[in-house]
């Protein structure tokens, strides 16, 4: 499948979202701010990523993480101000490391001054209309509630406006009418705004909800598309590369048209997610292939993000993002413990989902760092940071970066109870094992093991850029796959099973090539019809097919 002709800095990047808040802390009062990021952006560059996606750094009462937004041309207080923001994006610059900001366009928080003023403004006036009112609360009835586990209806009563307002959120977060020429102006100003500042681009929440109709669930309809397009023409109009990502949590054919090649650049695929753990979940790799199979249909080359887990839950939805099977496979064979089921998702970061076990953390991150897209890697879960159930709303998914044995992690000198949220202390999670410092001195850490896979991964532009072929395994267990360009084939083998597995691959296309196993360097016999291999529990291997002596150059 061939792929898109641009050399964009996204192709093939890796992008490693952080909490601000929660990532490193300055100025010692608690709270992770711009910088003490800043200050980090050296073990990122140490790790090997190509771009930090932040999540939203403005002005916010923080009821819903940031989310909530009462200025979009700022930054919130506890964060820094823009010269703040300035300095970081220049010292990441000097790192190589790209940023991208999260813009929210569907909603605003309650308090944002447009809002009050257009609660107290008459009925059907420019400044009432810049959200969505009605005085009947059953319209818009097919569209889903996203946060059912906090809200019944996607209305709020207004009393001092006298009228329901919709929110597809949660009920401090009204959203924005884009029936309205104003809103749009003023979103698209926003992105004039940051772009004057230098970012790299945007992953842009919850793009499917900007336009409402009414018998339909309200979800990428035709306008909202059209929007999109005004955005990625004025991103355009900055002359350098500015990546839209998509946050569409949508099935693949529906998520795919945001895709198209005059709208954005590339869109999140929650559904290759699930299916990833459902084949560690099973054992089985039926189901996993089926999914590349459609994306790769839908949209080939390297456009789709893959994130593992994220700000998060894991979404898995109520049968429209995926089978019921496959969420009946996550829910009875992944470890979750009791009650980590929150809106339509498992409530919890990858490595207690996992169980702990690194075996199984390597090898879906083997997976996205082979795949044909962006690989997402979530703060800490390069470490195997656990989580901290029972803290309100995600915040289980969302506490402080472990960076030493040190009191607070090395987050923070602040007291304990002025940080932002407690550091993990659960066994098999301590932050005074778990953490930045400890896993650099380990050879045979997971930290160590991400670094190397990048730098690899680096190195083997076929997995970064290459086109892709799923091949046949004669094994339910093993999904093995081919990355080629013009001058480097790699071949990939991944076991998502606890047990290991052996089969023989037929590469009598290459007949007498030379092959060779990357991580280890070890060379392999000659590929033949029938090249026999085994994969342990959870195994995985990279191979280069047919290697000329000058691969790398």
């Amino acid at each position: 499948m061939g792929m898109s002709a641009t050399n964009s800095w996204w192709n093939g990047a890796v992008i490693y979202q952080l909490i601000p808040r929660s990532y490193s802390d300055g100025n010692g009062d608690g709270i992770g701010d711009l910088q003490g990021l800043t200050s980090r952006l050296s073990y990122l560059r140490w790790l090997g990523v190509d771009a930090i996606w932040l999540t939203p750094i403005y002005p916010s009462p923080l009821q819903d993480g940031g989310y909530d937004i009462t200025d979009f041309e700022n930054i919130h207080p506890e964060l820094g101000d823009l010269a703040a923001f300035h300095r970081l994006l220049t010292v990441a610059h000097g790192q190589g490391i790209r940023v991208i900001l999260d813009l929210v366009l569907n909603h605003t928080s309650q308090l944002h001054p447009w809002f009050q003023r257009a609660r107290w403004a008459p009925k059907e006036s420019q400044e009432r209309d810049v959200y969505v009112w009605s005085d009947d609360p059953s319209r818009y009835s097919e569209a889903p509630v996203l946060f059912r586990n906090f809200e019944s209806s996607n209305w709020q009563w207004d009393e001092v406006a006298g009228q329901y307002y919709f929110h597809r959120f949660l009920r401090h977060q009204p959203d924005l009418n884009y029936e309205n020429p104003w809103v749009q102006a003023q979103m698209l100003g926003v992105v004039d705004f940051w772009l004057e500042r230098g970012v790299d681009g945007f992953r842009l929440d919850a793009v499917p909800f900007l336009f409402e109709t009414d018998g339909t669930r309200c979800e990428g309809l035709p306008e909202t598309h059209d929007f999109l397009k005004k955005v990625r023409k004025r991103v355009e109009s900055a002359g350098r590369d500015i990546l839209l990502l998509a946050e569409a949590i949508q099935p693949v054919e529906e998520a795919a048209p945001y895709l198209a090649d005059d709208e954005l650049h590339g869109a999140f695929n929650f559904a290759l997610t699930a299916n990833l753990f459902a084949a560690v979940a099973s054992g089985r790799s039926h189901n996993l292939r089926l999914c590349l199979n459609d994306s790769q249909h839908a949209v080939s080359g390297c456009r789709w993000a893959l994130p593992l887990r994220n700000h998060d839950e894991l979404w898995l939805g109520d049968g429209h993002l995926v089978s019921e099977e496959v969420i009946k496979t996550i829910r009875t064979g992944l470890h979750q413990g009791h009650g980590h089921w929150l809106n339509w998702g498992i409530n919890r970061r990858l490595a207690p989902l996992l169980n702990g076990d690194p075996r199984a953390n390597r090898l879906l991150h083997a997976l996205i760092y082979s795949l044909p897209g962006m690989p997402c890697l979530y703060y800490g879960d390069e470490l195997g940071m656990g989580d901290w159930p029972g803290l309100r709303d995600r915040d289980p998914n969302r506490t402080p970066m472990a960076w030493t044995p040190a009191r607070n992690g090395g987050f923070s000198n602040a007291p304990e109870p002025l940080l932002v949220l407690p550091p993990i202390t659960a066994p098999g999670y301590d932050y005074r094992v778990v953490n930045v410092e400890v896993q650099k001195q380990l050879p045979g850490s997971l930290l160590n093991w991400h670094r190397r896979m990048l730098t690899c991964r680096r190195l083997l532009h076929a997995l970064r850029l290459g086109d892709f072929e799923l091949l046949d395994a004669s094994h339910p267990s093993v999904i093995v796959f081919l990355r080629c360009t013009e001058t480097m084939k790699v071949l990939v083998a991944a076991n998502v099973s606890a047990a290991g597995a052996s089969l023989r691959l037929d590469l009598s296309r290459w007949e007498g090539a030379r092959t060779r196993e990357v991580l280890w360097g070890c060379e392999y016999p000659m590929a033949n019809k029938d090249w026999f291999v085994y994969l342990p529990s959870y195994g995985f291997s990279w191979w280069l097919i047919g290697e000329v002596e000058d691969t790398f150059k």
